[in-house]
């Protein structure tokens, strides 16, 4: 890095926020990476509000006080132990180039979490996905505009949003109703799991015809920076993430489909827009509508294994922060069942 400080501990931590990044570009995705930038950059803006200029200046009181300040902020606990996880990382690096001292990394009292503080109660509640597909699906003026298909879609296959992204027109079959996720990283899609996350998913009839609309009627006829041509297309071509999160914002605010639960009328609200659709208190990002797909599949019974490989997660996983149901005897007898499709949507199949 040009211009670097001859003494590591004269970074600024803005500058040693930079320097991570850097050096972790080759080995992290671009998802991951932009996690770290966030997450540190929350970090940065603290150290320059509290004067902190060199990051050899700092003490184990530095790193309490910015975890007391996270706790102030009202975040989820799973929210704070990723911000000291990431914490952790950077400051791991800078005591291994000599920057702080080497039992600073003990500091950053990263937190452990039971099951239910690890999974987040934000998830996308089954009774609000059936109520918003069911509006999609019964009103004209918006089935298979570009957040309904989104949502089923999210909502059908639990998957990750990159995934969905990743996903190509060719990746989809109308007549046999499947998707197709493929790990594609030098064409700017690649999937968490990277050749591991690769599978086929089955979708039901009802979420077929929901995307065949979206083809026929609202997909805009491009291509991406590399030729390809993604399923879910926007005017520059492949969608970005936020175009995504905005999808998912607007298609799962209750007051589309009810009243709504905070008193506001649509009509009025600035939460109706597409800039301001995250400040809803109830519209749920993709991560949750994958939380609340996930928590639903186990819940109605599906078999824990076809689950894991229907959303690329492991089991152990699924059962650490997604099987939130009770443990009474009935909800054991519905996990042992087998059954047959993953059409979660269509309430009688339980």
């Amino acid at each position: 890095m040009t211009g670097a400080p001859s003494d590591p501990g004269d970074m600024s931590p803005r500058e040693a926020r930079d320097r991570l990044l850097a050096r972790r570009e080759t080995d992290a995705t671009d998802r991951t990476l932009a996690s770290y930038k966030n997450r540190l950059s929350r970090w940065v803006e603290w150290c320059e509000e509290n004067q902190i200029e060199r990051v050899g200046d700092l003490t184990a009181w530095h790193i309490d006080e910015y975890d007391m300040s996270l706790r102030t902020q009202d975040y989820a606990p799973a929210t704070i132990k990723g911000h000291l996880t990431t914490l952790r990382v950077l400051v791991k690096y800078l005591a291994r180039i000599d920057a702080v001292d080497e039992g600073m990394p003990d500091a950053v009292d990263v937190p452990n979490l039971s099951p239910a503080e690890e999974s987040s109660d934000e998830r996308l509640n089954a009774e609000d996905a059936y109520a918003a597909l069911e509006y999609f699906r019964n009103n004209a003026a918006v089935y298979g505009r570009p957040m309904h298909a989104f949502l089923e879609v999210a909502w059908n296959t639990g998957a990750r949003v990159g995934g969905i992204r990743a996903l190509d027109v060719g990746d989809y079959s109308s007549d046999s109703g499947t998707l197709a996720f493929r790990h594609r990283p030098s064409t700017d899609t690649p999937l968490k799991n990277k050749e591991e996350g690769e599978r086929i998913v089955g979708i039901p009839p009802t979420v077929c015809d929901v995307v065949d609309v979206y083809i026929a009627r609202e997909r805009s006829n491009k291509r991406d920076d590399y030729g390809r041509e993604p399923l879910f297309s926007a005017r520059q071509g492949r969608p970005s993430f936020s175009t995504y999160r905005a999808w998912s914002y607007l298609a799962t605010q209750p007051c589309l489909h009810s009243k709504c639960p905070h008193g506001r009328q649509r009509q009025s609200c600035e939460y109706v827009n597409r800039t301001d659709a995250s400040k809803c208190p109830s519209s749920r990002s993709p991560h949750r509508i994958r939380t609340g797909s996930i928590t639903e599949q186990l819940n109605r019974g599906y078999d824990i294994d076809k689950v894991s490989a229907r959303v690329n997660a492991t089991p152990q996983v699924l059962r650490d922060h997604y099987d939130v149901a009770g443990h009474d005897e009935e909800f054991e007898q519905r996990r042992r069942a087998e059954f047959a499709d993953f059409d979660i949507t269509n309430q009688t199949n339980d």
